[in-house]
């Protein structure tokens, strides 16, 4: 082949890679080839496409089209500077279909990123397999499974859902770190089509279905908001396990006061998210699967520029420890953990649901892995008792027996092993002998409990709490905390 006929024939190979009809068919339909997709997410001009030119095996069926190029494109660049790795299921080639030869192709972006140590995003989007490759896409579909749990904890995987997604390939976005899913796509085991026939309602698998029943971490508008919404939590998450270098820069004084807590802690129902906003820097926190078991807050903030994440009961949503909330706390704080992020928990609930347990909850069990993830973190964890703790509920809520660091009170907080209804009930049963308005003697017993046996400073005294702090000093205290921990684990083997 003469040097003429070889360029012509590369010509040719790259313009098969972008089928403009495919394109504008996909356009047409209101979505995006895999390289704009991709474009979305890197910095521009820093994407380096590999395996390009990876085509169809032949199979024995014969049915295989070999001059065809595979549904995904794998590549690198740079997310905010940082290297990542990513591949795109490309629904202008072959409708995204997953085959043999596309596995091959993400094991190989795998082990590109754990060599070099950098975050993996997926973005999904397939009519499903290639059938007529039988076995070996099933196999294909395994050894990409594998990879992603093989690397989990290693570096962060953020999976994106911007089409149809079912099947084997829900199975592997789901065991990503952190999945984003844009309106319009659809997220489900089985097809949607089918799960509708069998009774199920017409949204399942739906981006609004999947956040609320918790399938998904975030959910976008469009592909535009969902790749900001990627390059958001790649910001708070460490390239790899080893990499402590995330810092994002202060844009808050460290000192400033919170006056604006004490008004909301002091209000029945209150919303947390205000005691988040006046702890972050800036007032900016990115919360994850917020529509989930609401009861319970998990984001990610900055403190003083120590990447934190917080864990909050709720509340306005009752604050009640249910088995989804706890389940969701756990997750979060297994993920800071695995990437050496800092852990805050701000504390204040009532205790367990009792109603959630009659209707089958596996309480205990949540409740011990709970208490299990915090006594085996590693990472520097702050505790702040904002409102109500009593019982089982102080404890496994980020106590100092379970290895927190620092734990701390507002002044205003209630600590105890029962509430003051129920102590008065059961330890001054006597002090009720003989009251002529029973019912105003209770409650004026109830609140002399709240205000000598209740208080912080009882906790204090049995050294489960380190201070007690106006919420003024709220965010003062947290930062400092952070501060003195943030060598933590430098020291820990000395």
């Amino acid at each position: 082949m003469d040097l003429q006929k070889r360029s012509e024939s590369l010509v040719k190979a790259k313009k098969m890679l972008v089928d403009k009809t495919a394109a504008d068919k996909l356009h047409k339909a209101g979505k995006y080839t895999a390289y704009e997709l991709i474009e979305m997410l890197l910095d521009e001009g820093t994407f380096v496409e590999t395996n390009a030119y990876v085509k169809a095996y032949a199979n024995e069926l014969a049915t295989a089209n070999t001059e065809e190029y595979e549904g995904v494109v794998c590549g690198y660049g740079a997310v905010d500077g940082r290297l990542t790795f990513v591949y795109a299921q490309n629904a202008a080639r072959i409708n995204g279909a997953f085959s043999k030869a596309a596995a091959e192709k993400i094991v190989s972006l795998y082990d590109m990123a754990k060599k070099n140590g950098a975050p993996i995003v997926g973005i999904f989007d397939s009519n499903g397999a290639k059938l007529e490759e039988g076995i070996d896409v099933l196999s294909g579909y395994g050894k990409v499974m594998k990879k992603a749990a093989l690397i989990k904890g290693k570096v962060p995987q953020v999976a994106v859902i911007a089409g149809n997604t079912a099947g084997a390939a829900a199975t592997i976005a789901s065991m990503y770190d952190v999945t984003v899913m844009v309106e319009g796509a659809s997220f489900s085991q089985a097809p949607a089509s089918v799960l509708v026939s069998k009774g199920a309602c017409k949204e399942i698998g739906s981006a609004e279905y999947s956040y609320n029943n918790g399938n998904v971490s975030l959910v976008a508008k469009s592909a535009q908001e969902a790749f900001e919404n990627v390059k958001d939590v790649l910001s708070y998450l460490p390239s790899n396990k080893l990499d402590k270098n995330v810092y994002t820069g202060v844009e808050d004084d460290p000192n400033r006061m919170t006056a604006e807590v004490a008004s909301v802690v002091a209000t029945d129902g209150y919303d947390v998210h205000a005691v988040l906003a006046a702890l972050s820097d800036g007032g900016k926190y990115t919360e994850l699967n917020a529509a989930k078991s609401k009861s319970i807050v998990t984001a990610f903030m900055t403190v003083n520029g120590i990447v934190t994440g917080v864990v909050a009961n709720n509340p306005k949503e009752g604050g009640m420890l249910c088995t989804g909330c706890i389940r969701k706390a756990t997750a979060f704080i297994k993920l800071c953990d695995t990437f050496g992020i800092s852990v805050v928990t701000l504390v204040d609930t009532k205790g367990f649901s009792t109603e959630c347990e009659v209707n089958g909850g596996r309480m205990s069990a949540e409740a011990a892995l709970l208490a299990q993830t915090y006594s085996c973190a590693t990472v520097p964890m702050v505790t702040v008792n904002v409102g109500e703790a009593y019982g089982t509920a102080f404890t496994v809520m980020g106590s100092k027996e379970l290895g927190v660091d620092m734990v701390i009170a507002l002044d205003s907080a209630k600590i105890g092993v029962l509430n003051p209804a129920a102590s008065v009930a059961l330890m001054w049963t006597e002090k009720m002998l003989g009251a002529k308005a029973p019912i105003e003697k209770r409650k004026a017993l109830e609140e002399e409990w709240a205000l000598v046996m209740s208080t912080p400073l009882m906790a204090a005294h049995s050294g489960q709490v380190d201070d007690i702090i106006p919420a003024e000093q709220l965010r003062v205290k947290v930062a400092s905390a952070l501060e003195m921990l943030s060598m933590k684990n430098e020291f820990a083997s000395l």
